[in-house]
């Protein structure tokens, strides 16, 4: 839908239910939106909608701060962001906010109505629940449960007729049929790999990791086998160390294909992250692989296309600083000096000295000074 702006697309994503994919609309085009209230108020509706609380506030908050009138659904979401951390003076006056602009708001009604009964109740007390402050937020189009049901006991019964009008045919072919191959990733060629141990390896000096060919050959096994389990940053680990050995440009050349094909780090998709220690003593080994690290950030620079820091590695859990590491993010967040995040990312080399591109970021306190 070129033609549809991508707040509309955004919003009728969100109506739909479809949050996820409303993220991942907006999440790459936060750069050229960052002066853009409305931008921010669906991408923290959307992350409220998710269980992202943390997220879901940041993005608000900019909205908020864009804003010359803070639109009703912002004041609705920071409403249940304030409750879910039981801090309901906060949403009481964000939600008589929103009954001044409008006193017929009956969502306003009952949440002030749920939240008065919170003020009364004991130190203790359960707040409310993920369905409560739920429906304080912007309604969307749920699926009908009776018409899913009607459509599953269709769908049952065709299977069973088909079932009963092929049963023979079926049952003959189960028999004379090859088990299904599995369906592997896609990705490059791979090729055969050289019988002749010689055109495995090459010979000569320099290369930072010497090989066998056995060696090579279960280099590349584990990292095809990696590529196939969606272990990327292992897969990429591999590759690299069949780079900087001595095997043959062919091998290397195969390797390198491989690349392309590897997915970004994402919250969502769990990886092996690498130490920092591992990094640290070959940062070459690693390039490209991915970190999931905490720590705290210090001398922050916000520019207009990217965002640098310095992650103080394990001081947020005491004195001690076990490593600093340079960051960089491409994309727009709400950042402070001294702010305790988790960020994730890939291992990238420039002009000989190493960094972390941040792909993903969370937020988790603050540390004081």
């Amino acid at each position: 839908m070129p033609d549809v702006p991508i707040l509309r697309q955004a919003w009728n994503l969100y109506k739909q239910g479809r949050f996820a994919t409303a993220l991942e609309l907006l999440e790459p085009k936060i750069f050229q939106h960052r002066e853009d209230p409305a931008f921010f108020r669906v991408l923290g509706l959307c992350c409220l909608r998710l269980g992202d609380w943390k997220g879901g506030e940041t993005y608000l908050q900019r909205s908020r701060q864009l804003d010359d009138v803070m639109h009703r659904d912002t004041v609705a979401g920071l409403m249940a962001v304030a409750a879910r951390r039981r801090d309901y003076s906060e949403a009481v006056k964000l939600g008589l906010e929103i009954l001044d602009r409008d006193p017929k708001d009956q969502a306003a009604k009952k949440a002030l109505a749920r939240l008065r009964t919170a003020l009364s109740a004991p130190e203790g007390a359960p707040g409310p629940d993920k369905d409560t402050l739920g429906q304080w937020l912007p309604r969307y189009r749920r699926s009908n449960p009776a018409l899913r049901r009607w459509a599953v006991r269709v769908a049952a019964g065709l299977v069973i007729a088909a079932a009963l009008t092929g049963g023979v045919w079926w049952g003959l072919s189960l028999v004379k049929a090859a088990p299904l191959p599995v369906e592997t990733r896609k990705g490059p060629d791979p090729g055969a790999f050289p019988l002749n141990p010689a055109d495995a390896v090459q010979t000569g000096t320099g290369f930072a990791v010497t090989l066998t060919p056995d060696e090579v050959r279960q280099g590349w096994e584990r990292a095809q086998k990696a590529f196939q389990d969606y272990h990327d940053s292992r897969a990429r680990y591999e590759i690299n160390r069949l780079l900087l050995s001595n095997a043959t440009a062919i091998i290397k050349e195969r390797a390198r294909s491989l690349i392309p094909y590897l997915h970004d780090p994402d919250f969502a998709r769990p990886e092996d992250s690498s130490t920092y220690q591992e990094v640290r003593t070959s940062p070459v080994l690693y390039e490209g692989c991915t970190v999931r690290w905490s720590g705290v950030i210090a001398n922050l620079v916000a520019g207009d296309k990217k965002i640098t820091f310095d992650l103080l590695l394990g001081y947020q859990n005491g004195q001690v600083v076990e490593g600093i590491v340079p960051v960089e993010l491409g994309f727009a967040a709400l950042l402070k000096n001294s702010q305790v995040v988790e960020v994730l990312g890939r291992v990238v080399i420039r002009d000989g000295q190493w960094l972390i591109q941040g792909t993903s970021l969370r937020d988790v306190g603050y540390r004081a000074p």
